[in-house]
């Protein structure tokens, strides 16, 4: 089999059609930018919310929950789905359900019924995020996928800081929902777009669908997030919480078990004997236990050691997505010269070092150490990102394509939501020097057993 070549003057793809791809990356981030984009605006506007609606920001807080949750639990059956249908038919299903969801969000009568909206989205994102990626790897050759990634992982990144920017004056002129006025037209524009743009994809071979191993697979994570959840909230001594996590053991042995014996599994077990699949299965997600932990308990240093006003505390965490953003499309084309393995290690070790700016920041009480912090951890995930998906991919065979950025996309949402809880388990009611050094301290430990990952990867360059 002839492996697919790249003109370097006009980046075409010979054996593969490097204009469609190209149109293809546009379209596919041009369907998922609206969900991106919505994430902070909607994070930073729970208190207007929860005024309007008549409800508290603890309860709106599943706005962003639930959408997590949705996301964590639907996305590996849905990119499973991807890779029996035909990737096309899920995303654009998915595209319709995320267009659905951004109106009802914009509509909300009650609390309650935008909870349920923001959790449509999320099950929207769980069928096309995971099936976005599959386009993009099956449209570009090995060798240039991690490139691609780095643009995807671009917009991405970059949309909630614009969507921050841009959200954040309509809201204090029109109200919170105009930003869903503005963003209904844009997603559903999204789904017509990729609709006549994105080619039919080959269906994978016809199998059934392994039902119970998905059903136990989402029980599972399930159990284990709302282990956390109840966890930070009561304590994780907390009869609910011994409950959950019981249910999380269960779920994962049956679920292995299951796999073990069906003829068609939802997910080969015998990848995880791949070290270019497991490494970065544990690199990526302890990264994002530090990157989204310390992300959120730095507000709280800002506000507590600092005094800065909420304005003030917004412009200084700009700098990291920012950073993450301008440094992905760089990390994807270092990944294509030196190597996916160089990236994932520089990224858990500048992750390490994030940490230890911001040890030394509170124990300091020093902006510029803060900034240091934010613009390394901006850059470890920037220059890593591309490279943790692209290895995924070329590790499996092309018709698990879907079920394997699933797995990743998974993991890495696990890797958010355990660190957010468990760094604020570890600060506790803590708000003095030495109580946010022991928890960004945390944080870098936790990130160096990532390294363990890193270095069992071998790069796809290499033979």
């Amino acid at each position: 089999m002839t492996v697919p070549t790249t003109n370097a003057i006009d980046g075409d793809v010979e054996g593969l059609d490097g204009g469609y791809a190209r149109r293809l990356l546009i379209t596919v981030i041009a369907g998922l930018i609206v969900f991106s984009s919505s994430m902070t605006i909607v994070s930073a506007s729970l208190p207007t919310m929860a005024d309007d609606l008549d409800s508290t920001e603890s309860f709106l807080s599943w706005a962003v929950t639930g959408l997590f949750l949705m996301m964590a639990v639907g996305t590996p059956i849905l990119g499973r789905l991807g890779d029996i249908h035909g990737h096309r038919r899920v995303f654009l299903s998915g595209s319709a359900v995320l267009s659905l969801g951004t109106i009802l969000c914009g509509i909300a009568p009650t609390a309650e019924t935008f909870v349920g909206a923001r959790m449509i989205v999320g099950l929207g994102i769980a069928a096309t995020m995971p099936n976005a990626m599959a386009l993009i790897m099956a449209a570009y050759p090995p060798e240039r996928r991690s490139e691609a990634m780095g643009w995807f992982q671009m917009a991405m990144t970059g949309a909630p800081v614009l969507g921050l920017i841009v959200g954040g004056p309509l809201i204090e002129a029109f109200g919170w929902r105009v930003v869903f006025a503005v963003l209904a037209p844009i997603s559903f524009g999204g789904f017509i777009a990729a609709w006549k743009v994105i080619r039919p994809s080959v269906p994978g071979e016809r199998v059934p669908i392994d039902w119970w191993g998905a059903a136990f697979l989402g029980l599972a994570t399930l159990g284990f997030l709302l282990f956390l959840e109840r966890g930070s909230a009561a304590g994780f001594d907390d009869p609910l919480a011994l409950g959950l996590i019981a249910l999380t053991v269960l779920g994962l042995a049956t679920f292995i078990t299951i796999e073990r014996r069906t003829p068609v599994p939802m997910l080969r077990l015998d990848y995880f004997r791949r070290p270019n699949f497991t490494g970065p299965l544990i690199a990526q997600p302890l990264s994002q236990f530090a990157y989204m932990g310390a992300f959120l308990i730095a507000p709280l240093l800002l506000d507590d050691l600092f005094g800065y006003g909420v304005g003030a505390i917004a412009l200084v965490l700009l700098a990291r997505p920012l950073v993450y953003s301008v440094s992905s499309p760089i990390g994807g084309h270092l990944a294509t010269t030196l190597g996916e393995r160089s990236m994932i290690i520089s990224g858990s070790v500048l992750m390490i070092l994030s940490m230890a700016a911001w040890v030394l920041a509170a124990h300091w009480i020093s902006l510029p150490m803060i900034l240091i912090g934010l613009v390394l951890s901006g850059l470890a995930m920037g220059l890593a990102s591309p490279s943790y998906a692209t290895v995924i991919a070329n590790a499996v065979d092309d018709g698990d394509l879907g079920i394997a950025n699933a797995m990743g996309t998974t993991m890495m949402n696990i890797g958010m939501l355990t660190g957010i809880q468990t760094m604020f388990v570890v600060l506790g009611d803590g708000r003095q020097p030495d109580d946010f050094a022991l928890v960004f301290a945390f944080g870098g430990v936790v990130t160096a057993f990532g390294l363990i990952g890193g270095l069992m990867v071998t790069s796809s360059r290499t033979p």
